[in-house]
């Protein structure tokens, strides 16, 4: 049993690697290892959150002198968080434990070459001089390998639970419940979907909309209004695990546009539940969706192509129990929490 640090965002933080971290700490991890969490990030003013950056600080020395700590996992997304990590991992390399720096992010091959050679210096160094870095896909194995050539890179892809597959689908060879959740905001293509949905309605397909996640929420407000899509769409807010659960249970085809992700949970749970993604070929993506077997796959900002594509699984309910089916399969196969928890465990283990 090791003693592991944990450095991360709060589990109150509304996002993906707050998911990923909750379900570590509820899963044999913790009962394997004594875990500790110092939460790096909070949502909040810019004020509450240089506070709370300053007491994770803190509360790291802390750990570290009274502690014995063996592991440091540092849990880090794109470029706002990984300067923000920068100054944990020296504090950490002082104190001379294992660290394992766990990329979650979902741009910031894209936003490295724009950053100062000082901070493409530090940001290479996270990499080369943690023991072990995590990321979620083959290709963003790659990319950092590009970054920085002498890091030991391990592929350790998200993974969710699997729920019970009874789901209440709607049958109509015209009609559909289509769901979206992530950041209101471009990079998800949102607003990209709902200029796609008024298309479809004014083709009269009876469709509807069904977003979840926070972001720009005046912004959303504003287009659905423009584009008269009130009765078609429903915003839910920040929704919980039991909300998340009942919308699924009737979603027929879940829509993610983005134009840049690492690997998203939110395609993950959709999965899990038998339905058929529609999404683009970014990140670590293609590794999850398979085009024509569980899904599409587009380009991003390609709104015919989004047109087409839902318009085909509208129309063919027999396509869309089938990519559920084979989707559900991938997950239980390759992102069973269990073996994800499983994999982890072995690289602690092995540091």
């Amino acid at each position: 049993m090791k003693n592991i640090l944990y450095i991360a965002p709060s589990p109150s933080v509304k996002g993906g690697i707050s998911t990923v971290i909750k379900s570590y700490l509820s899963s044999n991890l913790a009962k394997n290892h004594n875990i500790f969490l110092v939460s790096s990030h909070v949502d909040g003013t810019k004020f509450i959150k240089l506070i709370q950056a300053i007491l994770g600080l803190i509360k790291t020395f802390f750990y570290l002198i009274f502690k014995k700590i063996d592991i440091v996992h540092i849990h880090a997304g794109d470029r706002v968080s990984c300067k923000r990590k920068f100054f944990y991992f020296k504090l950490v390399k002082f104190f001379s434990p294992k660290i394992l720096y766990h990329v979650h992010g979902a741009l910031l091959l894209d936003q490295f070459p724009n950053e100062s050679i000082k901070w493409q210096t530090r940001i290479k160094g996270l990499f080369e001089e943690s023991d072990i870095v995590i990321c979620l896909s083959k290709s963003w194995r790659d990319g950092i390998l590009d970054i920085a050539p002498h890091s030991y890179i391990e592929v350790v892809p998200n993974s969710v639970r699997l729920p019970q597959p009874e789901h209440e689908r709607s049958m109509g060879s015209s009609s559909a419940e289509l769901t979206f959740l992530g950041l209101i905001g471009e990079r998800k293509g949102v607003f990209d979907l709902l200029k796609v949905l008024k298309r479809l309605i004014d083709d009269r397909y009876k469709v509807n909309l069904n977003i979840g996640g926070n972001g720009e929420i005046d912004r959303l407000t504003s287009e659905i209004k423009e584009l008269d899509l009130s009765e078609n769409v429903r915003y839910m807010g920040w929704i919980s695990e039991k909300e998340k659960d009942i919308v699924f249970r009737k979603t027929d085809i879940f829509v993610l546009p983005s134009y840049g992700e690492g690997m998203p949970m939110s395609i993950l749970e959709a999965m899990t539940y038998g339905i058929p993604v529609i999404s683009t070929c970014v990140g670590g993506i293609p590794e999850l969706v398979s085009d024509g077997e569980t899904g599409f796959l587009i380009n991003p900002g390609d709104l015919d192509a989004l047109y087409e594509k839902i318009k085909f699984l509208i129309r063919n309910t027999v396509s869309r129990k089938k990519f559920g089916e084979r989707g559900r399969l991938v997950i239980e196969t390759n992102h069973n929490l269990d073996f994800t928890v499983q994999r982890i465990d072995r690289i602690y283990n092995s540091l």
